[in-house]
């Protein structure tokens, strides 16, 4: 199928002015300094409510005074009771007739002001109301509100401590109608009053976060504050329990990311309870943090409120807002320009389309889904000898020669796609064969539209295809006449042909090698590419041999020489790998033979000097490196001439060769047991745990030596001078030096068995 991709230089500009005024629009809206500057807002906001929401509360408390302390009868009561401020009962029974006339008014103001207060002039507590319980004030607790009042006969306001927690107090004077002192009113409101406050008709959350003094060291700078447990219990009265501050609270694990959120300077400033904000987000909502230090009625910062505003995620100001409306007409302005460019080049995209079409050599054609004309270029027309406007007239019947295609969109379809058809009879009786190729056209993600055909003469081509076919089938015949195996790969490490000889070796057929892999018929183990034959003669383009083995039906093992040589194309290009396998098993056997007679002692089967320099070595280092025991035996049998000379070379060769069985039976197959001379043989051992009692003994052999002495049948008998050394770093560089140390053991017992006869 036929996709046509569009690509203009235009557009690219198009995009790009937008993509880049929609990124500016995008930056400006999401700054920095849009911010700072959405945060100072929020800052300010979160200052002036809470603020305001401070002196709402105060005035609250300075109206619930007038109208609920101001009445004529309570004022006569509490000036009585100033006058007996030293007669108990006097003053006990005042206490029961204020508390019935009060009782009802504090029902309906405690739920703004839940703690409610009388003292006498002399700071003496007079009438409590509270719903949180019974007071637990003392002396000992913070009193200078109370004391103010008394002192300056003013109202007094402010944070202080009451009964082991911090609330709002206010302080009310009370005076006769003689404007005498006479009474104390106290209003106290709860911290959770003014967290319900900051919420109210938002979703500001806020906690209370309190310093702990006095600092007792400069050490404990870091725990300057703490969260107060503020739980209902604490903040407000149990009998109040429609009160809810969890909407306007922070939670544990809120107020511990907050924390978690600090930078260096944001903890400096807490630490010192100053004012600062910051942006953060809470359970994946972006707001501001603002933390506010709270002052007490002494005026020193007791702690702070912190505070978290959910904000919008962009923050537009006034400057940026007529930036980005001049960006957006700019935008629409871009469009506009696309939108005319565009309509003003349709006609030339399809002129130039037609020039295209005309260019072409061959015939083609274009046709639209009802399967009709919808383009043709000018070899088309004289391919047919057909003009444009008889092949486009709609109500014109015209008969010509493409008629005999007869090829629909519904024929494309049906072909996935794609369509070819091949005639020899579109020019009549020329000689000439003809082949048209049909293509769906459609955008990406669109319906078929149509298809596009043209028409190549293939006459040539199918002349070179059939001189090709009997060439290579020339080269098939060759190829099979071969004697040893021949497959040739493509670059891609494919098999594109097999002669006769190779599919004999492995007995498979032509279709199981064809376009396989190397290793899916014929393995050689080396499938890595820094040891693959094929792969280093496709890449280094020379010769590689490698051997292999394979087994025959009937079980034999045959070895198999398999080389890569690279063929080349006319200009030099490498082409392929041609791979020749030649059955090499005769002449591997005949020089395993040889190696092995290099290496073996022919008369006993055990190995020659060169076979125990050669297997020797690799016992050595390993007990150099691994500093495990090794020993050498160096065994010489004594008197051998003389038994040949006596006894005949027959009797000299059965006691060498019963020698030699000996030491294969008293050793283990992991020993190395050699001939190195015509009466001495060698034994190593490796990793032995045998310990040397005396150098010219080893007794498992003497005792094998004395039973074969005891089992012959002949006169002569088997004497051998044993000699054996352990392995030192120090001494032995070099396995013969090892050896030579060991036979020095056995020319010494020579030595002495000579003086001693």
């Amino acid at each position: 199928m036929l996709r046509a991709k569009r690509f203009y230089f235009f557009d690219f500009i198009f995009v790009s002015t937008m993509m880049a005024l929609i990124v500016a629009i995008f930056i400006i809206m999401s700054d920095d300094e849009s911010q700072r500057q959405q945060r100072k807002l929020v800052e300010r906001t979160v200052y002036n409510s809470f603020t305001s929401t401070l002196a709402q509360a105060k005035s609250n408390a300075t109206l619930l005074f007038e109208l609920q302390y101001s009445d004529p009868a309570i004022i006569t009561l509490l000036d009585q009771a100033n006058k007996v401020q030293d007669s108990p009962e006097n003053l006990q029974r005042i206490n029961q007739v204020l508390a019935q006339h009060l009782q009802p008014q504090f029902d309906i103001s405690s739920k703004k002001f839940p703690s409610q207060q009388i003292y006498l002039t002399n700071s003496r507590l007079l009438l409590h109301f509270d719903k949180q319980g019974p007071n637990t004030e003392t002396k000992a607790n913070n009193r200078i509100g109370l004391e103010n009042v008394i002192e300056n006969h003013k109202p007094s306001f402010g944070l202080s401590l009451k009964a082991g927690r911090y609330v709002y107090r206010y302080f009310f004077p009370v005076f006769n109608r003689a404007n005498e002192f006479i009474a104390i009113v106290e209003l106290s409101l709860p911290l959770a009053k003014i967290q319900n406050y900051l919420a109210d008709g938002s979703e500001v959350k806020s906690q209370y976060l309190w310093a702990k003094r006095p600092l007792l060291a400069l050490t404990q700078k870091n725990n300057v504050y703490q969260n107060t447990p503020l739980s209902k219990s604490f903040l407000i009265s149990l009998n109040q329990r429609h009160e809810n501050t969890d909407k306007a609270t922070l939670s544990a694990n809120d107020l511990e990311k907050l924390k978690q959120s600090f930078n260096a300077d944001q903890r400096a400033k807490l630490l010192q309870l100053k004012k600062f904000s910051f942006n953060t987000s809470i359970n994946g909502r972006n707001g501001v943090a603002v933390f506010m230090p709270i002052s007490n009625v002494y005026g020193y910062h007791v702690g702070g409120v912190m505070t978290f505003t959910p904000t919008l995620k962009l923050y537009i100001s006034t400057t940026e807002f007529n930036v980005i409306t001049v960006m957006l007409a700019l935008l629409l302005l871009v469009i506009f320009l696309y939108i005319l460019r565009k309509s003003n080049h349709l006609y030339e995209i399809k002129a130039s389309f037609q020039r295209f079409l005309d260019a072409l050599p061959f015939p083609i054609y274009l046709k639209n889904n009802n399967n009709q004309y919808c383009g043709t270029n000018t070899a088309f027309h004289e391919f047919f000898s057909v003009s444009k406007q008889k092949l486009f007239r709609r109500d014109a019947s015209y008969d010509h020669k493409i008629e005999d295609f007869k090829v629909s969109m519904s024929d494309v379809e049906d072909a996935d796609g794609y369509l070819a058809i091949e005639s020899d009879q579109i020019k009549g009786d020329e000689d000439l064969t003809y082949k048209m190729y049909c293509f769906a056209m459609a955008e990406r993600g669109m319906p078929k539209q149509g298809f596009v055909g043209y028409i190549n003469d293939i006459t040539r081509y199918k002349l070179l295809n059939k001189q090709l076919k009997s060439s290579l089938f020339d080269q098939s015949q060759f190829m099979d006449i071969l004697p040893f195996g021949v497959r040739i790969f493509n670059l891609e490490g494919h098999v594109t042909f097999v002669n006769k000889a190779l599919r004999a070796i492995n007995g498979g057929k032509v279709t199981e090698f064809l376009s396989s892999e190397c290793e899916a018929v014929f393995s050689c183990m080396e499938c890595h590419t820094s040891v693959c034959a094929l792969h280093k003669s496709r890449i280094l383009k020379n010769t590689q041999r490698v051997e292999i083995i394979k087994h025959n039906e009937q079980g034999e093992a045959l070895t198999y020489e398999v080389s890569y040589h690279p063929y080349y194309t006319v200009d030099k290009k490498i082409q392929g790998v041609v791979e020749l396998t030649n059955d090499i098993t005769i002449n591997k056997l005949l020089l395993d033979r040889n190696h092995a007679l290099m290496l073996t002692d022919e008369l006993t089967g055990v190995l020659n000097y060169r076979g125990l320099l050669n297997a020797g070595e690799n016992y050595f280092r390993l007990a150099e490196r691994a500093k495990k025991p090794f020993f050498a035996l160096y065994l010489n049998i004594v008197g051998l001439n003389k038994t040949s000379a006596e006894y005949g070379e027959q009797a000299s060769q059965n006691l060498i060769v019963g020698f030699a069985d000996i030491l294969k039976e008293t050793f283990r197959e992991t020993d190395i047991i050699a001939r190195t001379g015509n009466d001495e043989f060698v034994v190593l051992m490796n990793d032995s745990e045998y310990q040397i009692l005396d150098p010219g003994k080893f007794l498992r052999l003497d005792d094998a030596i004395q039973t074969f002495n005891m089992q012959s049948k002949v006169d002569y008998r088997l004497i051998v001078d044993t000699g054996i050394i352990e392995y030192k770093s120090t001494n032995h560089h070099a396995l013969s030096e090892l050896i030579k140390d060991a036979e020095q053991i056995v020319y010494e017992q020579s030595i002495k068995r000579g003086l001693n006869n």
